[in-house]
């Protein structure tokens, strides 16, 4: 009795985990546009980025030499990045309905454009990013471009 319940177990668990764990990933956004070489860095693994691909929390966006992307964040936030760039998803909840806002990338080496979307204007306060000179904050339409070397 107790192999046939374990075994039982054992076969739901297998069935269902991969369901169960794949559930538990945010979506923030998704890929417009690249050109050139451009991976995300999920789960320890890298990955080619390709358009329409989508942006989870936690992926680490990293362009090459001849790299370029464009980012849609769930808010209509749009980043894009230029050659040899590394940005960071650290947190992103955008939830009106639920009054829960919070964005926090870090932008490692390389050029950005941002231009704030939704977030930055209903909770400016809750949007930050974490660059190698400082941290920028309260981006209320912002739009901004920057170039950071490490």
């Amino acid at each position: 009795m107790k192999k046939s319940a374990f075994g039982c177990l054992a076969f739901f668990i297998l069935c269902f985990y991969p369901i169960v764990s794949t559930a538990t990933e945010v979506v923030v956004g998704k890929v417009k546009g690249t050109r050139g070489l451009v991976s995300i860095l999920r789960d320890g693994k890298t990955k080619p980025a390709f358009p329409h691909d989508k942006i989870f929390l936690s992926d680490t966006i990293m362009t090459g030499s001849n790299g370029a992307i464009g980012i849609l964040l769930e808010d209509n936030t749009l980043i894009s990045m230029g050659p040899i760039s590394r940005l960071e998803m650290k947190k992103f909840k955008f939830s009106p309905a639920k009054n829960e806002y919070e964005m926090s990338l870090k932008m490692g080496q390389g050029s950005f454009v941002y231009q704030s979307g939704l977030l930055g204007k209903l909770a400016p306060h809750a949007v930050t990013l974490d660059t190698p000179v400082g941290r920028i904050s309260m981006l209320k339409g912002t739009d901004f471009k920057a170039r950071f070397s490490e």
